[in-house]
């Protein structure tokens, strides 16, 4: 028996003031079968028990006096419960963190229970009514770990939403300086409270206020707290820094930009690019994306290939694609084997954390794109958006592992992929991502 066919309301609300039709007595949101006297533009869906929500912005040329204001349809009897759920489920939730770091390691505490239970986080939680961040997190930070904390400057403010929930979060991430080391973690809340790496302390957490406040605090650390040693090919170095702005979009080289070789690719011989994708990487450059390369190379560990080798190859390609239009910021590279409990080594997040500082770019700003399932778990520890490229063959091959890791966009090659980025608002995404 085929599944029920959802219904599918619309959601017009504008200068906190809501579309609703009467139906009987009740105030109700119009269904999308039904004309509206408005255009729109659509923005999301929202999936709640039995229906679809569509989110749409209203375009209009005047102020609709005449429509309900979102919080009197909260409190009448007359307004459908459904359309008093999506209110409510737009409502901005606050919760405000801390980030404290000692040398190269931050602060952070694992979860028993709620959203982060069995990981880690950064100590905080939700704010109470009427009470400022900085005065939360504080709080917050005390009942978690048992010691004061001196709150400092704020690192970021940052909007999400969660996995499976419709609602936003407004995260609030602030400096900070632990005054005591004796810590007693709350017993009913708190398993652990440690000291982590940066980078180990992506890997641990769920949360993306944490990811992202904890990306953004190393990008500001002096030199010699942000030491994690990570091999660049040198393109900064000896070009100078950049000093771009913009997003970025980082790819895995093998299976993404050039075809993958029956073992390992030794030499610029064997190197041979994939159609179509210098165009893509042109396109991405002339629509305002940087580029940079992010590659684990095993080759190097089994030492079939030396750095200088692995050099020569590197040095063709970037020519060839400057030839061709293409600007490469930098490559990274893990020259470790996969046994070799490296630091740096795909789906760790060494090298785009380190990324991240050099190229001053917010995962928020970032792309992860490649062909294996361990580039799509690299991307998600980052905190950036994710591509996984596949074909019907490899998305058939890897059905579970892909299910598993949750790839926002899935694309059959860089082309597509290309395309996908470039028309996507990533602010947006979060939603799209369900939907594809």
């Amino acid at each position: 028996m085929p599944p029920k066919k959802r219904k599918q309301l619309v959601y017009a609300e504008t200068d906190g003031k809501v579309y609703l039709v009467k139906d009987g007595v009740e105030f109700r949101f119009p269904r999308s079968t039904e004309p509206l006297p408005f255009d729109y533009e659509e923005i999301a869906t929202m999936r709640l028990a039995g229906e679809d929500v569509l989110m749409v912005k209203p375009l209009l040329d005047r102020h609709p006096d005449e429509w309900l204001w979102r919080d009197d349809a909260l409190e009448r009897d007359d307004v459908d419960t459904v359309v008093k759920n999506a209110i409510y489920m737009t409502t901005m939730r606050c919760v405000s963190e801390v980030a404290a770091v000692d040398g190269d390691k931050v602060l952070m505490v694992k979860a028993k229970r709620g959203f982060s239970v069995g990981y880690w986080n950064l100590p905080g939680g939700f704010m109470q009514y009427g009470e400022r961040p900085e005065v939360a997190c504080a709080r917050e930070f005390t009942e978690e770990t048992g010691v004061g904390v001196a709150v400092g400057d704020q690192i970021g403010a940052y909007v999400s939403t969660f996995p499976e929930k419709p609602a936003y979060t407004l995260g609030f991430v602030y400096r900070g300086r632990v005054l005591g080391k004796d810590f007693h973690p709350k017993e009913d809340e708190i398993e652990k409270v440690d000291w982590q790496t940066f980078d180990h302390g992506l890997e641990l957490a769920r949360n993306p206020f944490a990811k992202w406040g904890i990306v953004d605090l190393y990008r500001q650390l002096p030199e010699k707290q942000a030491n994690i040693k990570i091999h660049r090919h040198g393109s900064l170095k000896t070009r100078g820094l950049s000093g771009g702005k913009g997003p970025v979009v980082f790819l895995d080289r093998d299976g993404v930009i050039n075809k993958g070789v029956p073992g390992y690719l030794k030499t610029w011989r064997e190197f041979k690019f994939l159609p179509g994708a210098i165009d893509a990487m042109r396109s991405l450059c002339d629509g305002g994306f940087r580029l940079a390369i992010v590659t684990n190379q095993d080759v190097m560990g089994w030492k079939i290939v030396s750095h200088e080798g692995l050099r020569k190859v590197h040095d063709n390609m970037l020519k060839e694609l400057l030839k061709r239009g293409v600007r490469m910021e930098e490559i990274y590279y893990c020259p470790h084997n996969l046994m070799s409990q490296c630091r740096c080594h795909k789906p760790q997040p060494a090298m785009l954390l380190a990324a991240a500082r050099d190229l001053d770019v917010s995962p928020r700003q970032a792309w992860m794109v490649g062909d294996k399932v361990s580039d799509v778990l690299v991307g998600k520890h980052f905190g950036c958006w994710t591509v996984w490229i596949a074909d019907a063959k490899r998305r058939r091959r890897f059905e579970d592992d892909g299910r598993r890791a949750r790839p926002d966009l899935t694309c059959a090659d860089l082309k597509e992929a290309a395309k996908a980025i470039m028309r996507t608002d990533m602010s947006r995404l979060v939603y799209k991502a369900k939907e594809l």
